[in-house]
Order: structure tokens, then sequence, then C-alpha cells
């Protein structure tokens, strides 16, 4: 009994030695943790502080790599709104146009003359191919593109062609006789052409009435002026007459910039894909009356120029020639007034261009100004109607109020004709 009760007081006296040992253990491991806890966090936090020191250079080179992929991916449209807004490219380096050597003048291309020979058998060489001692008999040269002066020589006559403008209606065209007695001759430019000349023939001053059946299209072009216009005539035609549209108007477009957006092509793709087309509505204006490029030309044509009036009417002309190719008529809206004086001027001026081309080929041409109660000399924003005063344009000057918009629909509607097909009238 002894015995039992000393073991079980000695174990009694061990056990708290062991539970020390445990807790000094357990503390110490704690306290290693922590340690190397310490160590870590120290360490991640000098990370961090390397980082960020690090993070405005790297913060610019991701900054570097998205502005150059972002300029790769947009750079055409960006050189386009440049153009368009400004009205001369972002960069003088020749991406629109083509750099050649300008005329300080107006800008043409300069033309080299060179000295020529013409034989017996009227075939022209240069001077260097020709015989010296080969006789030449008296020869007329007619140029188009050139004045052509004659030196005289015993064994030979050199021709010495100096460029002059292709525009011009007639070529007074100087010749020397081998005598030395100069005769002037004047001379049609339009002889040249190898197509016959039709004379007496009357012209048709009036254009067709525009009929359109229920299996017609009309198609509709333009920049933000034909996009109010455009929806309420789609709605009105099919309301009515059961006759589809198409729309096809885009803001901030016209024909002065083909290669922001191509009007004349975009319109005989379409033309092409779809024969059902019978009718071409054009509605535009504003976004031209400016300098443009043109191909073969370093320096942007001026407004009003020359040139500039030569390529806007062949862009006229295209589109008028897309539509008669495929027998489709066209019915061309003239822009209004403006309130900007700068900008109604220039809309004067490009309805003469509308208008004499339009009228060539006997389509419509649709005038504005007195549906919207305004001359090219006073600008109104409004129309009266039994002595009350209607706004028809916003304050910008340029475009229309819905009521606007509705006036200008009801016109464009009030010019198609619509013809009931036979086999409706029979069912």
């Amino acid at each position: 009994m002894k015995y039992k009760k000393t073991l079980s007081k000695n174990r009694r006296r061990n056990r708290p030695q062991k539970n020390r040992q445990q807790i000094d253990l357990f503390e110490n491991g704690l306290h290693e943790q922590s340690r190397k806890h310490n160590v870590k966090t120290k360490v991640s936090e000098a990370a961090i502080t390397q980082k960020e020191s690090l993070s405005p250079k790297y913060v610019f080179i991701m900054l570097l790599i998205t502005a150059i992929a972002l300029i790769a991916i947009y750079h055409k449209s960006v050189l386009i709104y440049w153009q368009q807004t400004y009205h001369h490219d972002l960069f003088n380096s020749g991406s629109m146009t083509q750099k050649t050597d300008l005329d300080d003048s107006d800008g043409r291309v300069e033309e080299s003359s060179k000295d020529v020979v013409i034989n017996q058998n009227n075939v022209i060489s240069s001077i260097d191919e020709l015989y010296l001692n080969q006789p030449v008999t008296n020869v007329l040269v007619i140029s188009p593109s050139g004045m052509v002066n004659i030196k005289n020589d015993k064994k030979r006559q050199i021709i010495h062609v100096q460029p002059i403008s292709i525009k011009q209606e007639n070529t007074k065209l100087n010749k020397t006789r081998f005598d030395g007695a100069p005769v002037t001759e004047q001379i049609d430019t339009e002889a040249n052409d190898e197509s016959p000349k039709i004379e007496n023939i009357p012209l048709i001053h009036e254009p067709l009435p525009i009929v359109l059946t229920q299996n017609d299209k009309v198609l509709f072009v333009g920049d933000s002026l034909m996009q109010g216009v455009a929806p309420y005539v789609k709605k009105m035609l099919f309301k009515e007459y059961k006759i589809e549209s198409i729309n096809l108007s885009k803001q901030s477009t016209g024909l002065a910039y083909p290669k922001a957006f191509d009007w004349p092509k975009t319109i005989n793709d379409y033309l092409i894909a779809d024969p059902s087309i019978k009718l071409l509505v054009v509605f535009l204006g504003p976004n031209d009356p400016w300098d443009f490029p043109v191909k073969g030309y370093a320096k942007y044509v001026k407004f009003k120029s020359e040139l500039w009036e030569e390529q806007y009417r062949l862009r006229i002309a295209t589109i008028l020639n897309s539509a008669s190719e495929h027998n489709v008529q066209v019915l061309w809206l003239a822009a209004p007034c403006m309130r900007k004086p700068q900008l109604n001027l220039g809309m004067v001026y490009l309805n003469t261009l509308y208008q004499s081309e339009v009228e060539k080929r006997q389509q419509h041409f649709l005038k504005t100004n007195q549906l919207l109660g305004c001359t090219y000399e006073t600008f109104n924003s409004f129309i009266e109607s039994n002595k009350d005063k209607i706004k028809v344009r916003v304050d910008d000057g340029i475009h229309f109020t819905p009521i606007g918009q509705k006036i200008l629909a009801k016109a464009i509607m009030d010019k198609i004709i619509f013809k009931q097909l036979e086999d409706d009238d029979s069912d």
C-alpha cells in the first residue's frame, strides 16, 4: 500500500513537468513559425515595394503597346476623320495622293516638252532616230493636247510640242508653212472623236414621269440630310403602295472624299445586285464644299477651281450614268439654304453642278428652298401656315425638324406615280 501511494505521488509530481515541457515545445514552435512568417512577410513586402517602384515604367510600356496597336487598327479611320474635318492630310506623306512635281500657279503636273520629227509617212519619231538626210514634205500636225510649232530646217522639220489644257473646247493651232507664211486655223477638238456626230436630233427637255409598281424598289442615298427624310418616305411608300425601299444614307459622307465613302461605287454595286431598283433618290451636299485630293496631284485641289469642278462633275456623272445603264430613274434633291454664309454659298455653287448634270440626262431635280420657306439670300427656320409659324430647321442651320423632314418626304412622294399591276386588277 505504501508503494502504491509513493508511486501515485511521484506520478502527480511528474505531470506538471511534462505539461510544462509540452507547453514550452509548443511555444517554441509557435515562435519559430511566427519568425518564419515574419521573414516571409518581409520578403513579400520587399517584393511589393520593388513592383511599386517599377509600376510607372510598366504602365508606360503597356500604354505604348496599346497605343501602337490601336493606331495600327484604326489608322485609316483616323486619317479619314482628319481629312473630312480639317480638309487636308494628317501627314504630308502622299498617303492620300501621289507626289508629283507641281506647277506653282494651279498645282497641275508639269509636262516636259520634247522635240520630235515627222517623216514623209507622217510617222513621229525622235531626232536621234531619224536620218538627217531624209527629205520631208509639207505636213499638217493637229494635236488636241499641245501647241505645235514647226521650225524650218533644210533636211528636216523639228516639231516642238508644248502642252496646253485639254479642256479647251476649241484649240487654235499656229501652222508655219515652208515658205514662212503663218496660217491660223480654228480646230474643234471634238472632231478627233471616232464616233460620228449626230445633228438635228431634238432633245427631250422634260424628264419622263417617275412610274413605279409594287414590284419595284427605291434606293435612298445621301448624307445626314437624307438620314432624316428617307425613313418617312420609306414608311409612306410601303403604307400606300406596298413598295419596298433601301436606305443607304450615311452621315458625314458626300462626293468630295471617296476614300472615306465612295458613293458612285456603292450605288453601282447595289444597282447591279438588285435589278428591282427603279428609282434612285439622292440628297447630299453640305460635306462637299471643301478642297479635296485628286489622284496625281500632291496638293489638295482648291474648291471651285477648274480641276475641282471637272472632278466633281465626273463623280455626279458617274452616278447618273450607272442609273442610266440599269434603267433607273433619278430624283436629285437640291441642297437647301444654310445659315452659315460660306456654307450657303457653297450650296448655291454645288446646286448649279447638280442641276446641270441631272438635266443633261433628262432626270428629275427637286428644288427644296420653297418647301422650307427660305431662299439663298435669306435664311429662315420657319414656314408660315394659316398665320402660324412652324419650325422646319433645327438650330444648327443645316438639318431639319421632324416637320421639315415630313415636308420633304411628301414632296418626294408627289413625284412618284403608282401603276397598278394588271394581275392585281384581274384579281
